[in-house]
């Protein structure tokens, strides 16, 4: 993985996204818009967690822990962890820098579509024994996101 932090990355990447997606919105609708978006994240992300699966023998949590310092650099993330152990990395985030971009955008849904959705498919491509629960998120209107990633196989390498 590249050493920008993933932040500066999704900076870059809306000064595109943003307009294209506001144009999509205004020719195709509200809902196609965002069903596109939405597909072209989740294969973003399934590829950059594929990317991380096969970037060594560690275990699928282990892979997810050497990952979380690019989504966190740069000051991005208010982090509390909750749990870390063989079987689950569990963490509450209490501020959101992303959030914090896309709302000064007036765009929080957008926000939440190319940053929060993609966890779901990133953590899927990473190792098929890592489940993700999450029951909010900042951007969504939760009081902080709730990450609980668990692995089925414990110690076992994927």
């Amino acid at each position: 993985m590249p050493d920008l932090p993933y932040l500066e990355r999704v900076k870059i990447q809306i000064e595109i996204l943003l307009p294209l997606y506001r144009l999509l919105r205004k020719e195709l609708g509200e809902d196609k818009a965002a069903a596109l978006l939405r597909e072209a994240v989740a294969e973003y992300a399934r590829d950059l967690g594929r990317q991380v699966g096969e970037s060594s023998d560690d275990t699928s949590l282990d892979k997810l822990r050497g990952l979380m310092p690019m989504f966190i650099a740069g000051n991005a993330l208010d982090v509390e962890p909750v749990s870390n152990d063989e079987r689950e990395v569990s963490l509450n985030v209490r501020g959101c820098r992303y959030a914090d971009l896309f709302r000064s955008l007036g765009e929080p849904e957008f926000g939440a579509m190319v940053t929060c959705e993609m966890d779901f498919p990133m953590t899927e491509g990473i190792g098929s024994d890592l489940r993700l629960e999450r029951t909010q998120t900042i951007l969504n209107g939760g009081s902080h996101c709730d990450f609980r990633w668990k692995s089925e196989r414990g110690n076992s390498r994927t």
